[in-house]
């Protein structure tokens, strides 16, 4: 068991689970009454279930839980917990509660190319390929 000083609070965290990294893959151990600390579940699709349906008491702490389902029961602090998806115009766009696309990740890049960050501008059919990409971008 190790431990770590957050927010002025000691806590202590299961070696098995902490600083581990679960991306795209489920995590079927027994979480039930666990403290995670520092490790990565993110998943591509919004509202994956990585976690059973039956943890309860678990604690996230300064974990990546993008995109991750959390059952009800269990806790989180601090870390990340955003939801996003790929939309048509192949950007990764951070959604709303009813996954409406709100914010293209990586805003500033694309506000620095003169590339549009408007949702209302993602095409309404998926891009293909690179020339699809360079049309959009000239507009």
């Amino acid at each position: 068991m190790g431990e770590v000083l957050v927010d002025g609070e000691t806590i202590k965290y299961d070696d098995d689970y902490s600083f581990k990294d679960y991306t795209g893959r489920p995590c079927k151990g027994k979480l039930s009454g666990k403290i995670i600390y520092a490790s990565c579940f993110s998943h591509e699709e919004p509202n994956s279930k990585v976690f059973p349906n039956n943890m309860t008491g678990a604690t996230f702490v300064n974990c990546n839980l993008d995109n991750c389902f959390i059952p009800n029961g269990n806790n989180v602090i601090g870390g990340s917990q955003r939801k996003f998806k790929v939309q048509n115009d192949l950007r990764d766009w951070e959604l709303d509660g009813s996954d409406k696309p709100t914010r293209v990740m990586g805003e500033k890049f694309y506000i620095q190319q003169g590339i549009s960050v408007d949702p209302k501008d993602i095409s309404t059919t998926k891009l293909k390929d690179i020339d699809e990409i360079k049309k959009v971008e000239a507009v």
